[in-house]
């Protein structure tokens, strides 16, 4: 399994993005694309949370709210970008708001619970953690 909150080495670029009005950052390399104007493709018999599936470059990836998998109230995102990772196990994507910024932090600003831009500590985006939550919600369905 690949880990997504690890502070790679020092000088490496974070991309920030938003879910709603929450910042998160994720290392570059954990990052396969951006698609901009998505075409989200619903799946029948999938948990809430599964907004469906992406084609990008001919192999569809599956598309987490992560708001709506968190239980948030206010789990609509709005926007139609999806962020794919890039990861050895399986094709996952995020239904995300927006592309905040590409930052290059200082190494004092890489800490481990995320990185701090602007006297701001923004926190890392876990696709492990997602994978987790998958995995265990779709073994409880064929109980």
């Amino acid at each position: 399994m690949q880990a997504t909150t690890s502070k790679e080495i020092p000088g490496t670029s974070f991309l920030v993005f938003s879910i709603r009005e929450k910042l998160y950052a994720i290392n570059t390399s954990f990052v396969q694309e951006i698609l901009h104007s998505a075409k989200i493709h619903p799946l029948p018999f999938v948990p809430p949370y599964i907004e469906g599936v992406v084609n990008c470059r001919g192999t569809p990836y599956t598309v987490v709210n992560a708001a709506l998998m968190k239980g948030e109230e206010n789990y609509e995102v709005l926007g139609d970008t999806v962020l794919v990772f890039k990861r050895e196990d399986d094709q996952l994507a995020l239904h995300i708001s927006n592309i905040e910024l590409f930052f290059e932090p200082d190494e004092n600003d890489i800490k481990a619970d995320g990185i701090r831009y602007k006297l701001n500590l923004i926190p890392y985006f876990d696709a492990d953690d997602v994978e987790n939550t998958l995995r265990k919600d779709l073994r409880e369905k064929e109980s």
